[in-house]
């Protein structure tokens, strides 16, 4: 890496970028951790903001087209909403942040002070006034042709993001509220307005989870620009629309354990590696981003709350 970043910290340097222990228990009890201070400088932001827009404003003729997993094809759809998938293999700064240690120690610890290797990252652009809210959902819904339930979220903001600007609104707590069982998935409909999205969440749970929503109520996650949030793969979240004048931008990057393992044969993502069913996911695809025992003194430290 270099191209973001610049070299990566000794061994005995990878201790600063620990994730203090309170951040960690916040993420165990509510299901999601805010970073107190931005992940990214503004000169990095700048960065990948241009490959953002290099993507999104002519993805069909960008060179490295095909070492994309998917994309949305924004010019030729017109969509409210430009998303692309597996940007580290054809962006240099995109590249970069995936391994930087700022994300990769603190997924490191979420996970139980393990080994972890990228699984995928994304891209989200919504419009300017037009950006669509996304419906309630869970990360896992999507990753179940693998196990177990092994992985941590780094959304990170590339504008502000705040409940004009499609920023998240997560559910506190839900990620523990079915043991491990998923929520119904909910289908974005474009007849229904925000307000009606948000309220969809009634829809799926039962008694007991709207008697937590009483209590404790969805709540929106702003974020500043190069700030960042962990988010569990159980974690019941929307976004809201984006009715500012700019577009809103977010960079997700996905996190796995070394011990997660494949449920399916052939490939896990297009054009990757084809695996036989349980098989341990690992190679260039998927690549190491950070492993506690390559470097020092990264023990857990008193009292840190175990891993998944």
């Amino acid at each position: 890496i270099g191209c973001l970043y610049g070299e990566l910290p000794d061994a005995d340097e990878y201790g600063a970028f620990r994730m203090p222990n309170e951040y960690l228990q916040a993420y165990r009890q509510l299901g999601y951790s805010v970073m107190p201070h931005p992940v990214l400088s503004p000169e990095q932001v700048d960065v990948l903001v241009d490959e953002v827009g290099q993507l999104a404003d002519d993805v069909e003729h960008h060179p490295k087209m095909d070492l994309l997993y998917a994309t949305s094809l924004h010019i030729l759809k017109d969509t409210p909403m430009f998303y692309c998938q597996g940007q580290w293999r054809a962006c240099w700064g995109m590249h970069d942040v995936v391994m930087m240690p700022h994300l990769a120690v603190p997924a490191s610890q979420l996970l139980g002070n393990v080994p972890v290797r990228l699984w995928y990252d994304e891209v989200l652009v919504k419009k300017a006034r037009v950006g669509p809210c996304l419906p309630w959902q869970q990360n896992y819904q999507r990753w179940q042709h693998t196990t177990p339930i092994n992985h941590v979220t780094v959304l990170i903001a590339l504008d502000n993001l705040t409940a004009d600007t499609g920023a998240l609104c997560v559910t506190p707590g839900s990620h523990v509220w079915r043991d491990g069982e998923l929520f119904p998935p909910l289908p974005y409909d474009e007849g229904k307005d925000e307000s009606q999205h948000m309220a969809s969440i009634y829809d799926i749970t039962n008694e007991d989870e709207r008697e937590c929503l009483l209590d404790t109520p969805p709540q929106t996650v702003e974020l500043r620009r190069g700030q960042a949030m962990f988010v569990h793969p159980m974690l019941l979240y929307a976004s809201h629309a984006n009715r500012s004048l700019d577009a809103s931008r977010c960079l997700l990057v996905h996190y796995m354990g070394s011990n997660t393992f494949t449920t399916q044969a052939g490939p896990l993502l297009p054009r990757t590696t084809r695996f036989p069913p349980g098989a341990a996911i690992q190679g260039p695809y998927f690549p190491v981003a950070f492993d506690p025992a390559m470097v020092e003194d990264m023990a857990p430290e008193p009292g840190e709350v175990p891993g998944i």
